[in-house]
């Protein structure tokens, strides 16, 4: 398999630490000797990054959405996540980046406590975070004693940048809770339980399990396990899974040179042309098509 978009990890040794960096960014490039690529490609990760944009200027795209960069907003990347960031020459933001391993304090729980964030490793929900100008200065304080003791490297730095960022995410996630969270149910047992089921999804997407077989992991029944994704999602969880899977086609459709079959293969689906079919009927486009129409535009 060629791959067309590259897979960044945190870069080796520098003068930061190697599972956690933080980057100031002024104007269109990032000027760090230490930042490992451009980003107005196409890219992803295999860590984590949350982008704090004090002022706007520019769009960024992520999975194949292009939301504006506005002032006041932070924005969240999972690894796997496929992006790219046009920056305007008045633009002024931070990067933070960190991997999976360096986040955990005292955690007790055995899977990655990231995902029960819900703007991280959740394609339902909206990987962006608008915020008034009080509360965003309390999340760019936060960021800025970060970028301080990063520079430090004095006793017990490594942990307390770790407490910096879990309380960065905590202040953030109360923000996404209060913001969305009469839209999305969030205060329902409900919203937890599509939540476990959004995690055990891209986890197990590509094995194509029956419902049953989630609903038996959550230990609850098939059918309140699809009205709960239903109440919180607007879709069925069978769609939720086929999405995931097409999103996944879509990337490899991209920015890989495997063939329609080749991606269908890889999937999992044992026909071909059901593939094609299931990926029509979700894109309007057939897989050829959209490979197509999305590699005129990234030549653009």
């Amino acid at each position: 398999m060629t791959d067309r978009i590259k897979t960044y990890g945190l870069p080796p040794g520098g003068e930061v630490l190697h599972d956690f960096q933080i980057y100031e960014v002024k104007g269109g490039e990032i000027d760090n000797k230490h930042y490992p690529h451009k980003t107005d490609r196409p890219h992803r990760h295999s860590y984590y990054e949350v982008c704090v944009f004090i002022d706007d200027g520019g769009k960024h795209e992520i999975d194949f959405v292009t939301y504006s960069i506005q002032s006041n907003s932070v924005h969240f990347l999972s690894p796997g996540q496929v992006h790219r960031i046009f920056r305007n020459e008045d633009y002024h933001g931070y990067l933070i980046v960190f991997s999976s391993e360096f986040f955990p304090l005292g955690s007790t729980r055995q899977e990655d406590p990231l995902f029960y964030f819900p703007f991280f490793n959740n394609p339902t929900m909206l990987p962006i975070l608008g915020l008034d100008e009080s509360s965003f200065e309390e999340i760019l304080l936060i960021v800025r004693q970060m970028e301080k003791e990063s520079r430090l490297k004095q006793q017990s730095h490594s942990e307390i940048l770790r407490t910096y960022l879990q309380l960065l995410l905590l202040k953030c996630k109360r923000h996404y809770m209060w913001k969305f969270a009469e839209k999305q149910k969030m205060n329902t047992p409900d919203f937890s339980q599509v939540q476990q089921f959004n995690m055990l999804v891209e986890k197990k997407f590509t094995e194509h399990l029956l419902i049953q077989d989630y609903a038996e992991m959550l230990g609850t029944s098939p059918a309140i396990l699809n009205r709960s994704v239903k109440k919180i999602i607007g879709k069925t969880a069978a769609e939720i899974i086929v999405d995931r899977l097409i999103l996944q086609a879509k990337r490899l459709l991209i920015y890989t040179d495997l063939s329609n079959k080749e991606i269908a293969f890889s999937l999992n689906y044992t026909d071909p042309s059901y593939f094609t079919r299931t990926f029509k009927k979700k894109t309007g486009k057939s897989p050829s098509q959209f490979r197509k129409e999305l590699n005129e535009k990234y030549q653009h």
